[in-house]
């Protein structure tokens, strides 16, 4: 009952709003006259809805039988104050259905039925840039980790994903962050403060809190097809095991560069990172929780065919893979290289599949993905 359930709200979410093209949808569209404030204003909505299935190799879990792959709804506003300066806010939420729906062995655990995905508020100015603060990507992440997370199983080896939790340690969607973003010739440069945050409770009990960071980052467009970036990203932060009484005083960093590179219908990709007490020893012991060094690299290639036949737009053949290494603290290493195929559909939708081969310490397995996507 509950899965039919489930078919039937989707299936009212996506054949209401079927005919809408895959693009955010503009409610109100600023076009200021004297004496009406609400001609200064533009609002848009906007979502994605993406069931998916993973099937792993000589393993069994709730992913097996289906589950929500990131789905998310946003809304975002620009009010226009003067000269060329607008009042921005964003906030995106992410929605777990099967959790929404009490639906047992499609979601983990005490999964949360929404999450707080982004949001923040701020000023921005074509020629005087952006400054935004809340919860929002981090530097690292729009210059570096955004230009290799295009494709289903990604960020398994980049930082934004690694660390103990990318909300709080900075390196994803960093909470309470003021962040500055300002466009030089050819170049897009990025500063962040990250601002003391509340505890983190972890699932093995401990206590992590940021007492403050900070980030900087340089995205240059060497060409209108070409572009490169590199990040450096600090945090300070307490970990606390309070049942023995003890704490530790960590100062994490992560540095990384990417490239990516779009001629015609090619898109070709690639980043690498060192991160510093930042990945996890999987040691339960203040003094050894984070590991001294590590370093991740991520790639991909593939090439859009066009169709406009039938239903199918695009076809997307790729290849793409990762490798996550330990320097010190801990004997682990994880490779991961698969192939996939990616068929955009007409209206918004969109069906992927991906198999990846993964060579590990301690094991190697195969996993197949399904993922379906509603974009609008």
């Amino acid at each position: 009952m509950k899965k039919s359930i489930l078919g039937i709200s989707i299936g009212i979410v996506l054949g209401s709003v079927s005919f809408i093209s895959n693009a955010e949808i503009t409610l109100l569209q600023q076009n200021p006259q004297p004496n009406d404030p609400l001609s200064r204003l533009t609002f848009q909505v906007g979502g994605s809805i993406r069931p998916q299935m993973n099937a792993v190799t000589g393993q069994k879990s709730f992913k097996d039988n289906g589950f929500d792959g990131g789905s998310r709804f946003r809304f975002s506003s620009d009010y226009y104050l003067f000269d060329d300066i607008s009042w921005i806010n964003y906030y995106e939420l992410g929605v777990n259905f099967p959790a929404l729906l009490d639906m047992d062995n499609h979601h983990a655990d005490g999964a949360n039925n929404t999450i707080r995905r982004q949001l923040y508020t701020g000023f921005k100015s074509k020629t005087l840039g952006q400054l935004t603060f809340g919860q929002q990507l981090s530097v690292y992440y729009d210059v570096v980790g955004g230009k290799t997370d295009v494709w289903d199983d990604d960020m398994l080896a980049q930082a934004p994903g690694n660390g103990i939790n990318g909300d709080y340690d900075g390196s994803y969607r960093s909470r309470k962050q003021l962040k500055y973003k300002v466009k030089a010739g050819n170049a897009d440069l990025y500063a962040a403060y990250l601002f003391a945050d509340d505890d983190y409770l972890t699932p093995d009990n401990f206590h992590y809190r940021r007492n403050g960071g900070g980030a900087l980052g340089i995205n240059y467009h060497l060409t209108p097809t070409l572009s490169w970036g590199l990040a450096y990203d600090y945090t300070n932060a307490d970990l606390k095991e309070p049942t023995a009484g003890k704490s530790k005083e960590y100062n994490q960093s992560i540095m990384g560069t990417g490239l990516s590179w779009t001629p015609g219908n090619w898109m070709v990709s690639a980043s690498g990172g060192f991160y510093q007490n930042f990945l996890t020893t999987k040691i339960k012991d203040t003094n050894d929780y984070f590991a001294g060094d590590a370093y991740g690299i991520e790639y991909f290639a593939g090439y859009t065919f066009p169709i406009n036949s039938f239903a199918i737009k695009t076809i997307k053949p790729y290849f793409m893979g990762d490798r996550l290494e330990y320097l010190d603290d801990r004997n682990y290493e994880k490779l991961d290289n698969g192939v996939g195929i990616s068929f955009q559909l007409k209206y918004g939708f969109r069906v992927d599949y991906e198999h990846v081969f993964t060579t590990a310490t301690g094991g190697n397995y195969g996993t197949n993905i399904i993922r379906a996507w509603y974009d609008f």
